[in-house]
């Protein structure tokens, strides 16, 4: 027959009948073959094929036979292919690629090719696979499936009888299931039992890792080895603990790499674990997950079960095909049932560790005060921000602590009302099963907290006492203080001269017998007011900019000597009544800075000075290179120009100082409430400076004026012309 039959079940009834003929004949396998592939021609157009058979089953130490068709493609076969479908156990066709990188195909294009892989089962055992290749999918389509499936049992019989007349060959290159009913020797059933009372004793899943790992190697003499947890919600193997693998090129010792994790649909251990029995490989590539490493010759992956789940599987790699033989794959398999159960308490441990770890850890670093109080209000545990809003010394932190009495007398000179605290803890006592808050005032300093009181209870839901959160609204209170102060100044500020305005034009409006003086006095007036105005609104704009990050500075070599010239002139009408005094230490490098905005820094400064220093005092502008004894502790390194406006005025309390340069802060003085402002003039001044990477800071004595100081940096060739 030399052409395909017409007829599709004649055609396979024949088929079958010519195979099983030629099959039991007398010839050796290698001929048969060679004829059973030229009868596969008739059902199929493929374009060559390999059957792949051991001849006493697929075991450790069985010999395997590769028998090729007789017309061969140029193309090399992919052994990953056979041990792929030899695992799976099915037959599988689908479309490959040939010649992809790696092949060494000497300039062979890629093309697409058809492949059909049967694996060839018979008795419970692997006794070969049976490859196709073609140059289209679709010439294994139709009745074909059904002949390789019909072929299978023929082949196996045909392979076992000529493994029964061949001797054993020491050639073992197999992947497939470790077989099943192995008997471990006396000394490997020794080291067992020797590992009993360690894993008993064991908890730690570290320690307990290590210790079976050790001892797969010991009993196996494989090289190297790992143990791979088994995370099932992500379907993935998360590297714990690995040992003896060493860099491909330089042979020195790679370092762990915990928690790696790889997805258990790659690699021959994540095929263990979705099988839930061993699988030993000969010549193994690399495990995806392991670190890159010298090739080894054999892996064998053993999942490790307990209460019907995977828990971990181990993994041994070595540099001899023949290492892992029937006794050491006994040993591992008796290895990883006596592992099971400790694994299966040390993960629970970990977990539960784990839990209580993180718990912990959020316990302690929550910014707010939290305290377990038991049912007699005795403070069981409480993390640091507890004692920190209480502003308790180390020695209140003792074991016998009740919150009714001890943290009462404590805080008894700083409460503003203490039987409000007093009166809470009472009624936290009388009333277990419900929800309790308070807010509490302290003074000296100045505190408002928020105490939430939350019963808790066991497992059995019985009450066990309550827990306390404490957060301090403080800073909470004084931004609403803040905020409306400023609303009212602001609208205070807008309100003073738009009076004006709208007064001044309606009266240019409505009276027609004004003179020309008269007429300019109130236009004046009017331009005054709208300045004024003007400027209140550039000032909330610019802080608005800056704090959104906004603001580029165009920095470039500045001259001082200039900036100081024209802010003399445009403050000349400012200094009508106060004496200006420039001290300027020469040489004056220039400094890195934008000309525009430094002119503004030094001017709300001096206007500061004149605005709150009395007629007739004296204010002082010295600029020099800064030396270290006159930089803060704080302050950047580099080389920096130092600028100091001095002045006579009322001076600043040191509280008044701490938040002088934050927003709509004003000194609080008779003095001040009778100056024009919103408090947003010194903060726009410090955001300017410390945009340029300066810093600015305040020396006053009251009564006897203050020195305002900040620092730019000084030019460098090396600087960018641009920011």
């Amino acid at each position: 027959m030399t052409r395909e039959l017409d007829d599709p079940t004649t055609g396979l009834l024949h088929l079958l009948n010519a195979a099983f003929r030629l099959l039991q004949e007398e010839q050796p396998l290698t001929q048969r073959v060679h004829r059973l592939f030229g009868l596969l021609r008739i059902a199929t157009r493929y374009r060559d094929g390999r059957l792949t058979c051991w001849l006493q089953a697929a075991r450790p130490g069985a010999p395997r036979q590769q028998i090729f068709s007789p017309e061969s493609w140029a193309y090399p076969w992919d052994d990953s292919l056979t041990r792929s479908v030899a695992l799976g156990g099915k037959t599988v066709v689908k479309t490959i690629a040939l010649g992809s990188t790696g092949q060494s195909l000497e300039g062979l294009p890629v093309i697409a090719a058809g492949y059909l892989g049967a694996p060839i089962f018979w008795g419970g055992k692997l006794w070969g696979v049976l490859e196709l290749r073609s140059n289209d999918q679709r010439h294994f389509g139709g009745r074909i499936g059904e002949l390789i499936e019909s072929l299978k049992p023929l082949l196996a019989a045909a392979i076992a009888q000529e493994g029964m007349r061949s001797p054993q060959l020491p050639t073992p290159r197999f992947a497939g299931e470790t077989p099943p009913g192995l008997t471990l020797n006396p000394s490997l059933r020794q080291k067992i039992i020797a590992l009993n009372e360690q894993l008993d004793r064991t908890i730690n899943l570290h320690e307990l890792a290590g210790i079976v790992l050790r001892r797969a190697l010991e009993g196996s003499g494989a090289e190297a080895g790992a143990i791979a947890l088994v995370d099932h919600d992500r379907r993935e193997l998360v590297l714990h603990l690995c040992e003896g693998y060493v860099a491909e090129r330089s042979g020195t010792a790679l370092p762990k790499l915990p928690r790696q994790r790889w997805s258990w649909e790659t690699g021959l251990a994540g095929q263990a674990v979705q099988m839930r029995r061993p699988l030993l490989v000969r010549d193994a590539g690399r495990e995806p997950g392991l670190p890159p490493t010298m090739l080894f010759r054999a892996e064998l992956a053993a999942p490790i079960i307990a209460d019907d789940r995977v828990l971990a599987v181990l993994i041994l790699h070595s540099h001899r095909a023949n290492t892992f033989n029937e006794e050491v794959l006994a040993f591992i398999d008796a290895l990883r049932e006596r592992t099971a159960r400790p694994l299966a308490r040390a993960l629970s441990y970990q977990t539960a560790y784990e839990t209580s770890y993180h718990l912990g850890q959020v316990f302690s670093s929550l910014p707010i005060g939290l305290a377990l109080l038991d049912l007699n209000g005795r403070v069981i545990r409480a993390n640091p921000a507890w004692y920190q809003v209480w502003n308790m010394i180390e020695h209140l932190q003792r074991p016998s602590f009740y919150v009714g009495i001890d943290l009462v007398e404590h805080l008894l000179t700083r409460l503003n009302d203490p039987f409000r605290l007093s009166e809470f803890c009472d009624l936290g006592q009388h009333n277990p099963d419900q929800v309790l808050e308070t807010t509490l005032q302290l003074r000296q300093p100045y505190q408002e907290l928020h105490v939430l009181s939350v019963p808790t209870r066991d497992s059995q839901q019985q009450l066990t006492g309550r827990l306390w959160v404490v957060s301090d609204r403080t800073r909470e209170r004084e931004s609403d203080r803040i905020k409306n102060e400023f609303i009212g100044i602001v609208s205070h500020e807008l309100r003073t001269p738009l009076t004006s305005i709208l007064g001044y034009t309606e009266i240019l409006l409505n009276r027609q017998d004004l003179d020309s003086e008269s007429q300019r006095e109130f236009l004046m007036t009017v331009s005054t007011e709208a300045e004024r105005l003007y400027k209140l609104v550039k000032d909330l704009l610019d802080v608005s900019r800056l704090e959104a990050g906004v603001v580029k500075l165009n920095r470039y070599a500045v001259g001082l000597w200039q900036v100081i010239e024209e802010l003399t002139m445009q403050l000349h009408t400012q200094l009508v009544n106060h004496k200006l005094l420039i001290d300027v230490r020469t040489p004056l490098p220039p400094v890195f800075a934008d000309y525009d905005k430094v002119k503004q820094i030094i001017f709300n400064l001096l206007s500061n000075a004149i605005k709150y220093s009395p007629e007739g005092s004296e204010i002082q502008l010295s600029v020099r290179q800064a030396t270290a004894d006159d930089l803060p502790t704080n302050h950047p390194p580099g080389q920096w120009m130092l600028i100091v406006v001095r002045d006579e005025g009322i001076g600043i309390a040191p509280e008044d100082q701490v938040k002088l340069f934050e927003r709509f802060q004003r000194v609080d003085n008779s003095n001040t409430r009778q100056k024009s402002g919103v408090g947003l003039g010194l903060y726009i001044t410090r955001l300017l400076v410390e945009l340029h990477g300066g810093r600015i800071w305040v020396q006053s004595v009251v009564g006897r004026g203050s020195s305002f100081s900040f620092t730019l940096p000084i030019y460098s060739a090396n600087l960018d012309n641009t920011v």
